[in-house]
């Protein structure tokens, strides 16, 4: 069970994705005092219904100044980091962004946390499940990471730059490694599950793989439950853990969940698409280690959620 933040003083970056609206919506709704660094152009619509209620501080994390603006004036007690640059194709061309924000972002927000002499409690930074590329699964936290795209490539590095400032500089840091991820507000254009809920809402058939891979599935509040037992768990610190349930789905089975809970006419198009180059073919993790540290089990299972987050979008598509 999580306890509440409400009297702490939070700084989020990437408070406007998918993972870090539902985390600033929840710590809203506990009361706490939320700081939000923005980049300008950056899209608030995922946030919209708090906005006034939190404080927002422009900026970027390749823009050390306005970083050390922002942790000099919000004096953050826990940070939760979430922004990053994500693209998981194996593009060579990727390689000077994913490096400029995911390593170098994040090296410029701990530099300004410790050159401004935050008394952080804890800074909780955000890593991947595709560090772990094409290991053998189930993933557990202790096997060497495998990357295979510069995004996961430059999480990784971040990931262990994280590491080395908590043993040589004692900044209480703890790295989550969020399994797939689904719920409410998600883009439909990307992801697997809400790209086929909108197809299914408008009658569309839905052109996919042969569908025979595995890959477990994370409803959002349970995730967002776990960042908050990170926050508050001393012996996290300079660990890293991942957020998953570790139970493998066939992309086909939850595909055919989908379209019989919309009770859609959508037909899905099985082999109509190659998969990925290099794509893995069985995708979960071990989550004993946050079951261990963190006393944190999901809760909600995935019918329950798909059925939360159809509903969701037949609201508000």
């Amino acid at each position: 069970m999580t306890r509440s933040l409400g009297s702490k003083r939070v700084l989020i970056t990437g408070a406007t994705g998918f993972i870090g609206s539902h985390l600033a919506r929840r710590l809203h709704d506990e009361g706490a005092e939320i700081h939000i660094l923005l980049r300008k152009e950056s899209s608030t619509y995922r946030i919209r219904d708090i906005i006034k209620s939190v404080v927002l501080w422009q900026g970027d994390l390749t823009d050390p100044r306005s970083l050390h603006s922002c942790i000099r004036h919000a004096k953050p007690q826990i940070v939760f980091h979430l922004a990053t640059s994500r693209n998981v194709l194996r593009d060579a061309a990727l390689m000077d962004v994913m490096i400029d924000t995911n390593v170098k972002g994040t090296v410029n927000l701990v530099k300004s946390l410790i050159d401004e002499e935050v008394a952080v409690e804890c800074f909780v930074n955000t890593g991947t499940c595709e560090e772990y590329g094409n290991a053998p699964t189930p993933f557990h936290e202790d096997m060497r990471e495998m990357p295979v795209s510069p995004y996961s490539a430059s999480k990784v590095a971040a990931t262990y730059f994280c590491q080395m400032v908590y043993r040589t500089m004692g900044l209480p840091i703890v790295t989550l490694r969020p399994f797939l991820v689904y719920g409410p507000s998600q883009d439909t254009d990307v992801m697997f599950i809400p790209s086929l809920i909108d197809h299914c809402l408008k009658d569309k058939d839905f052109p996919m793989t042969t569908g025979d891979q595995t890959r477990e599935f994370n409803y959002i509040d349970d995730v967002v439950d776990a960042y908050l037992l990170a926050a508050q768990c001393r012996n996290a610190a300079g660990e890293i853990i991942n957020i998953g349930n570790g139970i493998e789905y066939r992309l086909k089975d939850v595909a055919d969940r989908i379209v019989q809970i919309t009770g859609s006419s959508t037909r899905l198009l099985v082999g109509a698409i190659p998969k990925r180059s290099g794509e893995t073919e069985h995708f979960f993790c071990s989550d004993e280690k946050a079951k261990r540290l963190l006393r944190w089990e999901p809760k909600i299972s995935l019918d329950a959620g798909l059925q939360k987050t159809i509903d969701w979008y037949r609201n508000n598509l």
